[in-house]
């Protein structure tokens, strides 16, 4: 079963790759599989008091999500206009003293020293198509009780305005690299729910790592313009 819910950016949009360091941190263009269904989850928990059941570890609501195939479609015309800034964080110090204090289980108190970061923030001109793909009607009803609520994805202050649900999606325009379905585009690597991955896995109060499956995108944007601050990029067909 396929539908699919159409978000408009209200505030410029920054999620790092996964793969980036604190201090130079360069934007994913959209919203990650995995950053979608974290902010589902985050609305089932929140919202719908549904801890209980997504903590199960058979939890066919958990699988709901997990399972959800997501797909983007993003309207020809759209331009996203990426910033380039650098910013102020907080970054640990840790001394080698503190880092032997911390092996040997003794309690320290390291600080924290301000350092500037790089960043981008893209401006994103027109709403985008998420398109999911979910095994039966349950799962298509399960997810619609939250989407709509979700507020931001990526960093908090990323918004985005839920505007409405389509049971007839467009179809897909950003499609997994294949050597065999060569165009021209942006190419990006996205964080995905591994299919094994159980709650337990992606609970921020629990000690298990969590399990990403990597996908690379293809995104049909052309470069229409840049300077040192900034790079534009429009989708073209």
């Amino acid at each position: 079963m396929v539908f699919s819910a159409i978000y408009k950016p209200t505030t410029l949009f920054s999620l790092k790759s996964s793969n980036a360091t604190n201090s130079g941190a360069k934007s994913l263009f959209l919203p990650s599989p995995y950053a979608i269904k974290m902010a589902i989850l985050n609305q089932a928990i929140t919202v719908g008091g549904e801890l209980g059941k997504l903590s199960f570890k058979k939890s066919k609501e958990f699988g709901y999500v997990r399972d959800a195939q997501i797909g983007y479609n993003l309207p020809v015309g759209t331009n996203f206009c990426v910033n380039n800034s650098f910013v102020k964080i907080l970054k640990l110090n840790e001394d080698k003293r503190s880092r032997k204090q911390k092996e040997e289980g003794v309690l320290f108190e390291p600080g924290f020293t301000q350092t500037v970061a790089f960043r981008e923030y893209v401006y994103i001109s027109n709403e985008i198509e998420i398109i999911f793909e979910v095994i039966d009607e349950s799962a298509a009803n399960f997810l619609k009780r939250y989407l709509h609520k979700i507020n931001y994805f990526g960093k908090k202050g990323c918004f985005f305005q839920f505007i409405k649900y389509l049971d007839v999606p467009s179809e897909p325009n950003v499609i997994q690299f294949s050597a065999d379905n060569l165009r021209q585009g942006v190419i990006e690597e996205y964080d995905d729910f591994d299919s094994t991955v159980l709650f337990d896995n992606v609970n921020n109060f629990s000690e298990k790592s969590t399990k990403r499956a990597k996908k690379i995108m293809s995104l049909p944007l052309v470069s229409v313009g840049s300077s040192k601050s900034f790079s534009n990029y429009k989708i073209t067909k």
